[in-house]
């Protein structure tokens, strides 16, 4: 299956999972679990990995205007997993850019 955004993801899988890598990420940059959870359902798809069954969202930290970014996996159709979160360095992420543009090779 290709997810397209995160109404893809959110419209198949019944369960979401976070992982204990992603929580402790996320600990460390002060977040709580409802701050994932909020920047996946605000958030957007910004990067893709087909192969590995894997998507990266951009997505908002509530009130405030710091973007998060939540990488997921969707390998299982009944769980989605959190795998890891970080806040992106400000230079690599404008905020004015949405998604990542790979080069063709």
């Amino acid at each position: 299956m290709y997810v397209q955004d995160t109404e893809d993801l959110l419209e198949f899988w019944s369960e979401l999972r976070v992982s204990v890598h992603a929580l402790r990420e996320a600990y460390k940059e002060g977040l709580r679990g409802r701050d994932i959870l909020y920047a996946i359902f605000k958030g957007q798809v910004i990067e893709w990995y087909p192969e590995r069954n894997r998507v990266l969202i951009r997505g908002p930290i509530p009130q405030t205007d710091v973007p998060l970014h939540v990488a997921c996996d969707y390998r299982d159709y009944e769980e989605l997993v959190v795998v890891t979160v970080y806040i992106p360095n400000p230079p690599q992420w404008p905020a004015h850019l949405a998604k990542r543009h790979r080069h063709a090779k």
